[in-house]
């Protein structure tokens, strides 16, 4: 609840009247009761592409590409530094006239022909998913490897808490270790990305945090095999001994039916949740297809894990917990092997991590229009940065070539130009309550978004927009009456006030 102090008062003609102390300010509801956020972890132009040609043999099918609000997102971060610098001075910028120059130049950077200056642009000076998933979810920009710090080496408030202080539910989902990068910065607070087993303890007792969904089960390799002994890496062993006693501030589910359940609609939890699928690492990803056998169906080849939830099951899940209560909820769903795919430039597995990805937000778009509606609910799909670089197959002569389309469920024609992050304007779409606001966020014209993408008008923001635009549309707003009388009372103070001065 927002409070207004007042101290003054004021006389009217008819009496003393005094100004509506704070409890009395009526407030509306907020403008978005439920707000998703969706960060399909790496995803380069392409990527988007690559997935909706094998979804759908054609481009403009998939549910984010019916939303009213689509534009450009940078996503660079302070410096490029992997500690705190100590100062608040912003080393890194984006120019839309080289990242899109088309000038042939010779040589290599980072170990990849350049073949365009505009390629060579945009792989220099990148993000990493903790400074992007800290701008995300706290508006400030910040060092590489920082979760909620910022650039002094201070710890940052985020929108998980802004959520659970507007007496919102709370969730977290993804389909790598909850304890990884951008989960992280949405439950935690920490100066270094890689301290995963201090992160995944103070994740799992922080009380803003309602519900975690992620990889990093201990107990399970990448093909969701028992091990022989636990590896802690991601999840630390105080961690899980707590999540596994009889003093657990959490209840901790691990099957595939408790999660299949959950998204059903017939598993009741009580209390803070954590699931923890029974792999070590990624949902999918990191299968091994000499352990896991063949399967033609699937776009790698490879056959599933057939005893993990999906990042649909998760997502329906965590909706179906979280909208239990009756103030909304603030939710996070990560595509994050999205990510891992593009570092290893691997076509098939990309397109898998980013159909998974596009399945949930289908179930969380037909979530709204099943049992909400969009006059309540916010949502939001974007990438934290690009990676990779996937092109057409001629990219290396044409310039930003575009994926080549091979037909649904065929393999598109893709040539990737790097095997990490990057510095390009990345593409972000939102619908529903309060998406107008993004456009108060417009920093700039970007017009190869316009004219070789052909994805908007070229309008961008920036990736600090993301956190001011929820944080808004989850504050209350003050009742029209209530401003009415704020606005007379503050007017008779100021007349009093002039008498007083003239007097």
């Amino acid at each position: 609840m927002i409070k207004m102090k007042f101290l003054a008062c004021a006389l009217a003609a008819a009496g003393a009247t005094m100004l509506l102390p704070p409890s009395a300010v009526a407030a509306n509801d907020s403008i978005a009761k439920n707000v998703i956020l969706f960060i399909s972890d790496g995803a380069s132009w392409g990527t988007w592409d690559m997935a909706s040609y094998y979804q759908y043999g054609e481009l403009g099918m998939q549910s984010y590409d019916q939303f009213d609000v689509k534009l450009g997102m940078t996503t660079m971060p302070m410096n490029t530094s992997s500690r705190p610098t100590y100062n608040d001075t912003q080393m890194i910028s984006y120019d839309p006239a080289r990242a899109w120059d088309t000038t042939p130049v010779a040589g290599s950077y980072g170990g990849w022909q350049s073949y365009f200056a505009g390629y060579d642009y945009i792989k220099r000076d990148y993000t990493d998913s903790a400074a992007a998933g800290t701008a995300l979810a706290t508006g400030e920009k910040t060092f590489n490897n920082a979760i909620d710090y910022n650039n002094f080496g201070e710890a940052l408030p985020y929108i998980t808490q802004t959520a659970k202080a507007a007496g919102m539910s709370t969730g977290v989902v993804s389909s790598v270790p909850f304890s990884h990068a951008t989960p992280a910065t949405f439950g935690a607070q920490n100066i270094n990305r890689n301290n995963y087993g201090a992160i995944s303890y103070d994740m799992i007792y922080n009380q803003d945090l309602d519900l975690i969904m992620g990889g990093g089960n201990p107990l399970y390799d990448s093909n969701g095999n028992l091990r022989s002994s636990p590896n802690y890496t991601y999840v630390s062993s105080t961690a899980w001994n707590v999540l596994n006693s009889s003093d657990s501030p959490r209840t901790l589910i691990t099957s595939k039916e408790d999660f299949e359940a959950l998204a059903a609609g017939t598993l009741q939890v009580d209390g803070p949740l954590i699931g923890v699928p029974e792999v070590y690492d990624t949902l999918q990803y990191s299968r091994n297809a000499g352990v896991m056998g063949a399967d033609a169906s699937t776009p790698s080849g490879v056959a599933t894990i057939d005893s993990v939830p999906t990042l649909v099951d998760m997502t329906m899940g965590a909706i179906n917990y979280l909208s239990q209560g009756d103030n909304g909820f603030f939710m996070m769903v990560e595509g994050g092997a999205v990510d891992w795919a593009a570092h290893a430039t691997n076509t098939a597995r990309i397109i898998e991590e980013q159909i998974d990805f596009n399945l949930s937000v289908d179930a969380a778009v037909n979530w709204v229009n099943t049992y909400s509606n969009w006059d309540e609910t916010l949502i939001i799909v974007l990438t934290d940065h690009g990676n990779a670089m996937p092109m057409g197959p001629d990219s290396d002569t044409i310039a930003f070539q575009p994926i080549q389309n091979n037909g649904q469920g065929v393999l598109p024609g893709v040539k990737w130009h790097y095997a990490t992050h990057t510095n390009e304007n990345t593409l972000f779409f939102a619908h529903g309550a309060g998406a107008d606001l993004f456009y108060d966020h417009v920093v700039g014209v970007d017009d190869g978004l316009r004219d070789i993408l052909a994805f908007n008008d070229g309008r961008y923001i920036d990736n600090t927009a993301p956190f001011q635009v929820m944080q808004a549309v989850m504050a209350p707003v003050p009742e029209p009456e209530a401003y009415a009388m704020m606005l007379a009372g503050l007017g008779l103070v100021g007349a009093f006030a002039r008498r007083r001065r003239q007097g």
